[in-house]
């Protein structure tokens, strides 16, 4: 028996088999170094007023003979010396000591580095070099004649119910202010207000409420807002719990007050208590609803006590701490009586404005919290201008409105191009050129949100799953629009695939909120490595797309309109598989850069991580479908597409599978744990049906 593991250097054991003699061991081993290295200072910080890090280093001493030189160490900048180099890894628990990581491997970095350069430069000189598949896609595409496109835009919903709400012009004053959220991150009241409603409610306002009204409403008069219709819930065992006979509705809104009983017992309490005691992987569907369910009544009761907002800088707090007004015990002095009083001034000024719809002192009280944060917190608060752009974000609400937008341009556009087969006028041409036109704005006004969401949180839009899935589809579109000069069935396409990405993107399951990044994440990396690999899901995807809509030209052939149909899926087929290329290209390069941020992090390239896994399976698969026309019996169109279409799963297993279903160095990528959406088996069957009806209609009139 062998004793060890890693971090553990274990002792021989000696034993004697026939005339050999033997010594084993297993664990780690030691390699001594021609130098020393010595341990100055840990620093760890934080983000202001939480215990999440921000970014931790080392700072040491090499100590080589006489010679004594200082280095500092920390994620993504590494100490070489003498060919080693050294990487922060972790620390002690007590905060004392560093943990550092070692590599020794000058030539082989070189030369992996090397390589990598002459696989991206090949992939590049792809598009340039006349001998290649890609030239001769784009060439016979040149030759095939195209087709069409068209929209619609906007979608409201709201409906009216009385309530008193506090003076629109006294609410864009009070949004502006600054609060600290539970993860350190300072941003208006408006986006605070705008995600508690949305956990509550399932949207940002409510009735004709705007979500800071509803906040504030909710605080200043909790026995009326008690009484409306806000907690969202979806469970048909919990309304039968709770007396609600409504169940023809997915979900329905329940006041506060309905979540108590006569004796003002929590009516939910066992159930929710049984839900807690599980593990998550044995909740049922049913737990898991009534601890959301718990969580939203949870929220209200905390606005209700008026505990949520962190308005107030702790003074001289070297982690730049904000406390709210239930906190004032923790302030001194003057300080301490403004924090405790200055809320209940306020609500007695909201009174008033009410009252005499006077809202002059209300304001002055919100100036008094301002000037109060400027003394004590001015060197942590954002400035003014990025307040005012994140809640015009917020208002905007650009990503989730788009959703629609390119749904209803991309299906009318899908229509104008079937019809466009069989019947040509000026009317359908000038229809393609003014909906083309429409969704390139949809597209700016997909590039804008982006960059609002980049300047706001200070790092690239795609560093969570939310931000990934807007970026993912935006790239989609992009791909989309680079091809719409050879095809408009394509532009239709990938608007349909973008409208999809961005309602899976505002799914419950998805965060739209602005976090802080992980301390790994704070590099140039960010941008280079997950930019060009989640571009690459939308040219994949939109091969899945294409795919799709040739495999369904297939099955609607017949003798009067095979010709048309036959030049329309020829020139789908050698789009996808273009866009196949480049998609492969880009995942190819995008994981490659990912091992070089990984040899810069943590001083390895590859660990079999679940996502770098999946991602090498999911280039393999597409390697295997762009090169399958080497096999005669595979190099037809049905082939290529079936494939291409059943392909984009293993993006599917990267992507999704990955992040909320297995554990991994990416689980930062995740968001929350999610059960698997019905249209997943929805799609599954649609898929299996498309591949049997294609099949069949093929060897009929491709014999």
């Amino acid at each position: 028996t062998l004793y060890g593991g890693k971090g553990y250097a274990s002792e021989k054991e000696y034993f004697k088999i026939g005339d050999l003699n033997f010594s084993l061991s297993y664990g780690s081993k030691y390699y001594h170094l021609p130098f020393s290295i010595a341990l100055r200072d840990f620093q760890l910080e934080r983000y202001p007023g939480s215990m999440s890090p921000s970014s931790f280093a080392a700072e040491v001493n090499i100590l080589d003979n006489d010679l004594e030189i200082p280095y500092r160490i920390y994620m993504n900048n590494v100490l070489q010396y003498k060919g080693f180099r050294f990487f922060q890894s972790s620390y002690d628990e007590d905060e004392m000591g560093t943990i550092l990581s070692v590599n020794h491997d000058w030539w082989g970095t070189f030369i992996s580095y090397i390589g990598y350069f002459f696989l991206g430069l090949g992939f590049i000189l792809v598009f340039f070099y006349r001998k290649t598949r890609m030239y001769n896609l784009t060439q016979r595409i040149k030759k095939i004649t195209t087709v069409l496109f068209f929209s619609i835009f906007f979608y409201s919903n709201s409906y009216s119910q009385e309530l008193d709400l506090i003076n629109n012009n006294h609410i864009s004053n009070f949004e502006q202010l600054i609060v600290q959220d539970n993860g350190g991150r300072l941003k208006p009241v408006h986006t605070l207000a705008s995600e508690y409603v949305r956990k509550i409610y399932g949207k940002t306002s409510v009735n004709d409420a705007n979500a800071t009204q509803v906040v504030l409403g909710m605080m200043y008069n909790p026995l009326e807002w008690s009484k409306v219709r806000l907690i969202k819930v979806s469970s048909e065992k919990a309304r039968k719990l709770l007396g609600i006979n409504d169940f023809k509705s997915r979900s329905v809104k329940i006041p506060f007050n309905d979540f108590f009983n006569s004796e003002g017992s929590y009516i939910l309490a066992s159930d929710v208590e049984l839900a807690y005691a599980k593990s998550p992987k044995d909740r049922s569907k049913y737990d898991n609803d009534i601890i959301k369910i718990d969580e939203r009544v949870n929220i209200c009761f905390t606005i209700f006590n008026g505990g949520i907002f962190r308005f107030f800088p702790l003074p001289n707090d070297t982690n730049n701490t904000w406390l709210s007004k239930s906190q004032s015990s923790h302030f001194s002095g003057q300080d301490s009586l403004f924090v405790s009083n200055i809320m209940s001034i306020y609500f007695r000024a909201v009174h008033q404005g009410i009252q005499d719809s006077n809202w002059n002192n209300a304001d002055s009280i919100v100036n008094y919290i301002t000037r109060y944060q400027l003394r004590h917190g001015a060197e942590v608060i954002p400035n003014n201008s990025k307040i005012k752009l994140e809640i015009l974000y917020n208002k905007l609400n650009i990503f989730s409105k788009l959703s629609l937008f390119f749904f209803l341009s991309g299906i009318v556009l899908l229509f104008i191009v079937l019809l466009n087969l069989f019947y040509h006028n000026k009317l359908v041409n000038f229809l393609v050129i003014f909906f083309k036109w429409l969704i390139a704005s949809g597209f700016i006004l997909h590039t804008v949100g982006l960059a609002m969401r980049w300047i706001i949180s200070s790092h690239a839009p795609w560093s969570n799953g939310y931000e990934s899935m807007i970026y993912i589809a935006w790239a989609t579109l992009l791909a989309g629009i680079l091809f719409s000069k050879r095809s408009n069935m394509t532009l239709a396409a990938t608007a349909l695939l973008t409208a999809l990405l961005l309602m899976v993107a505002h799914l419950n399951w998805l965060d739209p909120e602005i976090t802080n990044l992980v301390p790994v994440l704070k590099s140039y990396w960010l941008m280079i490595h997950v930019a060009i690999i989640t571009a690459s899901y939308g040219f994949l995807g939109l091969g899945a797309i294409l795919a799709i809509i040739a495999l369904w030209l297939i099955i609607f052939l017949n003798k009067y309109n095979f010709k048309r149909f036959s030049i329309t899926l020829e020139e789908l087929t050698l789009i996808n598989e273009k866009s196949l290329q480049i998609g492969l290209f880009m995942l190819t390069i995008g994981t490659f850069l990912g091992g070089i941020w990984a040899n810069e992090s943590w001083g390895r390239y590859w660990g079999w991580d679940p996502k770098e896994t999946w991602a090498l399976v999911s280039i393999l698969i597409y390697a295997f479908v762009l090169h399958m026309r080497m096999i005669p019996k595979f190099s037809n169109k049905l082939v290529f597409n079936i494939v291409s279409m059943f392909a984009i799963w293993t993006i599917i297993m990267t992507y999704f599978g990955v992040n909320y279903y297995l554990s991994g160095l990416h689980s930062y990528a995740a968001g929350d744990p999610m059960p698997i959406p019905q249209f997943v088996y929805y799609l599954l069957g649609f898929m299996f049906m498309t591949l049997f009806l294609s099949i069949n209609r093929y060897k009929k009139y491709y014999k």
